[in-house]
């Protein structure tokens, strides 16, 4: 059987990662709401309107921070096995092996969620538990699809009696490419997709600017049908624009 401490350690760390920041996505949204009914219909609670967009723009920055942790934990993992390689090559055991990765892994990134998780696969291989099933529901765990072919891999490699060092290696060293490609390129449109958010707020802003320093000059936009009508067809239109830059900027491998 597993062992239980160390899976609810796991999880706790998985889950508790960002929490301050997820509370804080779901007030941006509210707030979100909320200014946009001001400045398209002049009311807060107009917001009531863009609670579908208030919707989407939190699961999508949730989906965001779940990203960067799941990155974070990959890069973890490419480091895991990489020492995991080490400490095969020195002649330790399986067990052994992830054990050592596990300790290095705390060296290098203090204590972390990986560590625990490899402490927990050489706790099961010691248990005569199957290392890929064990791997398989790290994977799973931890919502990383790397990790769940990497127990596949595993288990060819220990069941076709091959090169189990030269395996795990070449499996960590493509993994790591990809991993340094998709870093490459959030740092190549890091840049632009700053940009982009800051034009999508332009709008918001450049409204709320004229409704305070000329307000007569945006008045006939509110409180009469016309106005109404003419706000909403330019909230659609701003709320496909950002749609569709957050599509153009949207680049993974």
């Amino acid at each position: 059987m597993p062992d239980f401490k160390l899976v609810k350690s796991s999880k706790r760390q998985v889950l508790g990662v960002n929490e301050f920041m997820r509370l804080g996505v779901l007030f941006a949204g509210a707030l979100l709401a909320v200014t946009m009914g001001i400045a398209f219909y002049g009311a807060w609670w107009a917001g009531v309107v863009f609670i579908p967009y208030s919707v989407i723009f939190i699961k999508k920055n949730l989906k965001l921070l779940s990203g960067r942790s799941r990155r974070k934990n990959e890069e973890e993992f490419i480091d895991g096995i990489t020492a995991l390689t080490f400490a095969l090559q020195a002649g330790y055991s399986v067990e052994n092996s992830f054990a050592q990765a596990a300790d290095e892994l705390n060296k290098l990134h203090g204590r972390s969620v990986m560590a625990d998780e490899f402490k927990l696969v050489a706790v099961r291989a010691q248990r005569n538990e199957r290392v890929e099933t064990a791997l398989r529901e790290m994977g799973e765990r931890l919502g990383i699809e790397a990790i769940k072919e990497f127990a596949d891999i595993f288990a060819y490699a220990m069941g076709s009696g091959g090169n189990l060092v030269a395996v795990i290696r070449s499996t960590a060293d493509q993994m790591k490419e990809k991993h340094e490609i998709n870093r490459e390129i959030d740092t190549l449109i890091s840049g632009k997709k700053f940009e982009q958010k800051i034009l999508c707020a332009m709008p918001l802003f450049i409204t709320f600017y004229l409704k305070v320093s000329a307000a007569e000059f945006v008045e006939p936009l509110y409180g009469n049908v016309i106005g109404v009508i003419c706000m909403s067809v330019c909230a659609a239109v701003y709320l496909v624009s950002i749609r569709w830059a957050e599509k153009i900027t949207d680049i993974s491998v």
